[in-house]
């Protein structure tokens, strides 16, 4: 019997694409732009965030869900419904300083947690 956390898409926040060698990038989706680095299986545009973000009330739209979140939400539903190829984990490139903010966002998002499982 498979555990739920074994059927979560594994997802890495990564500060460089050149992290992950050239036989996993086959098979993964990379969320942001590998410049020069590609072989990837599928890559995602990660989107800027919201000149909003959190500058309004509690429970705004557009201050709720990271940009990161949505997309990552997205990418499952397409992977799902066959209009992405099949991918079996996720990269997101994230910049040094915005790592433990990124993460702590995904951590704390209901669908990601649902989806995906963070690597350590």
């Amino acid at each position: 019997m498979t555990s739920s956390a074994t059927a979560l898409i594994p997802l890495t926040l990564l500060s460089d694409p050149v992290e992950w060698p050239a036989a996993r990038r086959r098979n993964a989706l990379l969320v942001g732009d590998p410049g020069a680095e590609g072989g990837w299986g599928n890559v995602a545009d990660r989107p800027a965030v919201s000149p909003f973000m959190s500058r309004h009330v509690a429970g705004c739209l557009c201050c709720t869900r990271d940009p990161v979140a949505m997309v990552l939400a997205q990418v499952f539903q397409d992977r799902v419904t066959g209009r992405r190829p099949f991918f079996r984990e996720v990269a997101v490139l994230v910049g040094e300083k915005d790592l433990v903010a990124i993460r702590q966002q995904l951590e704390n998002d209901v669908l990601v947690r649902a989806r995906y499982r963070l690597a350590p």
